[in-house]
């Protein structure tokens, strides 16, 4: 029985995964003022963040209408007999409940629509997983289950140096904002899969202790799995990000039985109309289930 997969462009993933694994993409809206642009269609992430910089009004998005999941489930299920359709954060986005509005339109009976608790490369690690295990025929119940069960072992740490664009969206208040600016404070943050909703872990002075903490948080969360995917992600750092990277992969590759793969992608327009520029993440995914 055949099996689509869908998902949406805060996924991160780059056109090569996407291609390999025929995942089909939802995009959010991104807009400018007056200006609308379809995140991954009409703007990518190295216009967003020159356009981001051109421009004193900061951006905002929309979620998708649930017109455009019932087109593409339509067309979809044309060539397949089931879907599944992987989605950002239900708790940041309202893009999972426009896909669960479609699918009941649709065909609620072919259509799975699974909300992943995270973004960026967390997403796009599960939507990955998802199309790895249906590529080996996996069915429907198997694939979710699985799904369901690196939901637990996914996690998602990122850092910012500029609170101005988390403050806009509510995400931290301004005063905190305020001081975070003063006091050079780089907080370390996490999308919690429990809940799908952002979780401060720690306040640090300095991006280098940022670092510190992140790198920590990874290595306790990773035990003595040999199975790894590692996310590396960022809007206008890649710098910091590439040293973070290898610092990581510096420390846990002295075990050489370590089955290790790493996703590398600069966040959609989508998520840096959120976190702004100054972002960058770590996801690691690890389990026995890895395939």
């Amino acid at each position: 029985m055949s099996i689509g997969i869908i998902t949406d462009s805060t996924c991160d993933l780059n056109q090569e995964v996407l291609e390999k694994y025929e995942i089909e993409v939802i995009p959010l809206s991104v807009h400018f003022g007056e200006e609308e642009f379809q995140d991954g269609v009409d703007i990518n992430p190295e216009t967003f963040f020159k356009k981001l910089d051109q421009n004193k009004e900061l951006p905002h998005t929309s979620r998708p209408a649930p017109a455009l999941f019932m087109k593409k489930y339509k067309k979809m299920l044309q060539k397949h007999d089931q879907l599944l359709s992987i989605h950002v954060s239900a708790a940041l986005s309202g893009t999972f409940e426009s896909a669960k509005l479609a699918a009941r339109e649709v065909a609620a009976e072919k259509i799975t629509v699974l909300d992943s608790s995270t973004i960026s490369l967390g997403l796009g690690m599960l939507v990955t997983l998802a199309a790895k295990l249906i590529e080996k025929d996996k069915k429907m119940d198997e694939v979710i289950k699985t799904i369901k069960k690196a939901k637990d072992n996914l996690y998602l740490y990122f850092t910012v140096k500029d609170l101005t664009f988390m403050e806009k969206g509510g995400r931290i208040g301004k005063a905190s904002s305020f001081l975070g600016s003063i006091f050079s404070i780089n907080p370390v943050i996490s999308i919690s899969t429990e809940t799908g909703k952002v979780k401060p872990i720690a306040k640090v002075r300095g991006q280098h202790r940022a670092q510190d903490k992140i790198i920590e948080e990874i290595e306790e969360k990773i035990g003595d799995d040999k199975n790894i995917w590692f996310g590396f992600a960022h809007g206008d750092r890649e710098s910091d990000l590439i040293d973070t990277k290898d610092k990581l992969i510096e420390m846990i590759k002295q075990d050489n039985n370590l089955n290790l793969k790493t996703f590398n992608s600069r966040i959609s327009a989508t998520l840096g109309c959120h976190v702004g520029p100054t972002v960058y993440a770590v996801i690691v995914l690890s389990g026995d289930f890895l395939v």
